[in-house]
């Protein structure tokens, strides 16, 4: 990755144990300016290309202890101090900044600010952990980049807007994700609903099963597919899918089995209770899927106004939302495909690497001495 131009470092320990939509993001503008970045850095080692499974999991295991250690008591920060860098550093996500001094010339992907606005989403510890990174964000004033307005909006609640740059760079639609090879998943019936996401409590999937039963679908012959790993409050979510009729979970799938899924499915399902973004909103739109989602919103950003629209938590409301998802005519559901592809047509990768490259380049010009001005929103 290096050359001559090289001006970052790149913290990436976020591609040790994640493979959600933010991994992708990241792992794709880093991949759109590759003369910018120096190397990419897993839990402090400076790799050329990312390490094995192996080694994955044993860095991503060193780090969580290492943020573990530093976030809950000041002593290990004075008897080791947190690191440095000559470069500026990117960070792919705030968790990351613990491990370092915070310089100005720094860039932070905030990609939603869920561990302080809605901390019982999350293991116990993560708000104390995030709220301790944000203050050393607010002291620091890095140049942040953003993942939608909402995000943005809600960290300047939070943290205030005085910053070099607060740019927002929409995630890109996955290159070659309509495209490619189709492998059925077993067990997935001709009608069905589709979930993608982090099987969890963030997700909303418990309402969203009890919507699924209360609304009727599965003696209609309907079925709902949840697939995804697991998070934070993924056990009460298996549990409740095995006793619920009409209710598969796949588990993780890949991208051939993925797409299956969008090209198969009747509709998305996606009402959850926190988004940064809504990837897989955007990725269901683009196989030709109508959502149904949260109200307000990231997802909202994402999909305008032609997605179906209930409240998260709401049970019932819910239902009567996928009722009307599964009942679609073909007429009323091509043209609010239409409606929604024009939404989305915001989210290509020239666009995001375009707008990436933009922020880069002026985060460098500033540290430089060439600071100019500001992004913040008027």
């Amino acid at each position: 990755m290096n050359g001559a131009t090289s001006i970052f470092d790149c913290e990436f320990t976020l591609a040790l144990n994640n493979r959600t939509g933010k991994y992708f993001f990241c792992k794709e503008m880093i991949e759109s300016s590759p003369d910018l970045i120096a190397s990419c850095l897993y839990w402090r080692l400076p790799m050329q290309r990312p390490p094995s499974r192996m080694v994955s999991r044993l860095l991503g295991r060193a780090a969580r202890i290492e943020v573990e250690l530093r976030s809950e008591t000041s002593f290990v920060n004075r008897v080791l101090p947190p690191g440095s860098r000559r470069r500026p550093i990117i960070f792919t996500d705030p968790r990351e900044c613990i491990f370092y001094r915070l310089k100005q010339s720094d860039i932070v992907i905030c990609h939603d600010m869920g561990p302080v606005t809605h901390p019982q989403l999350y293991d116990p510890g993560v708000k104390h952990l995030y709220e301790t990174i944000f203050r050393q964000i607010q002291q620091a004033q890095p140049h942040m980049i953003f993942v939608s307005e909402a995000s943005r909006s809600d960290f300047i609640a939070r943290c205030g807007d005085d910053y070099p740059l607060l740019e927002v760079i929409h995630p890109p639609l996955r290159k070659g994700m309509k495209d490619g090879a189709l492998r059925a998943v077993e067990g997935v019936p001709q009608n069905y609903v589709l979930t993608v996401g982090s099987i969890g409590a963030r997700k909303n999937q418990m309402r969203l099963i009890q919507a699924f039963a209360a609304s009727g679908l599965a003696s209609a012959g309907y079925a709902y597919v949840i697939c995804g790993g697991p998070e934070p409050g993924a056990e009460p979510v298996v549990d409740m899918a095995r006793r619920t009729p009409g209710v598969i979970l796949p588990g993780y799938v890949d991208d051939a089995e993925l797409r299956w899924l969008y090209r198969n499915a009747l509709g998305f399902v996606l009402p959850s209770l926190l988004e940064g973004f809504g990837l897989p909103a955007a990725e269901a739109i683009h196989h030709g899927l109508v959502p149904l989602l949260s109200s307000g919103g990231a997802l909202q950003e994402v999909a305008g106004d032609s997605a179906i629209y209930v409240d998260p938590l709401d049970v019932a409301d819910i239902a009567a939302g996928m009722v009307m998802l599964a009942g679609l005519s073909r007429e009323e559901r091509n043209r609010r495909v239409e409606q929604s592809l024009l939404s989305i047509d915001r989210f290509s990768p020239e666009t995001a690497a375009a707008r990436w490259r933009a922020a880069l380049l002026q985060a460098a010009s500033a540290s430089a001495g060439e600071r100019p001005a500001s992004s913040r929103p008027q």
